[in-house]
């Protein structure tokens, strides 16, 4: 079973992320900002992570840049997410070495796809 945090500040957007993931049977961890998705990171393994690109202090885009510069975090997934479109912002979102950019709203099916293609079994740690 891979674990998957979802960090974004709206409860709503993680409630349903969670939701969608742990029908595919993964297990949830959730954090609120950048800050208890590090905290989270150092108690927990994490396979993937949903990761809000705007929020309150640290942004997403800046986590997932140091995330991907930390040897320890470098195999963690990440895809992030914004609710912006345009590109500047797909821009941004590849330049903090994201391994996918989604526009929200997303849906069930794309999260499903993503879950198979990032979590394949020879990808899990």
């Amino acid at each position: 079973m891979s674990t998957v945090l979802v960090v974004d500040d709206d409860p709503s957007v993680r409630e349903v992320l969670k939701a969608f993931v742990e029908r595919e049977g993964h297990r949830v961890l959730e954090a609120a900002d950048a800050s208890f998705a590090r905290k989270a990171l150092a108690k927990e393994h994490v396979d993937l992570m949903f990761l809000d690109v705007l929020m309150p202090g640290e942004s997403g885009s800046a986590l997932c840049h140091s995330l991907k510069d930390d040897p320890e975090c470098q195999g963690i997934k990440v895809v992030l997410l914004t609710g912006f479109n345009g590109e500047r912002a797909w821009q941004q979102g590849l330049r903090s070495g994201a391994d996918i950019f989604l526009v929200k709203p997303v849906n069930y099916e794309r999260i499903k796809v993503l879950l198979e293609e990032l979590l394949s079994p020879g990808d899990q740690a």
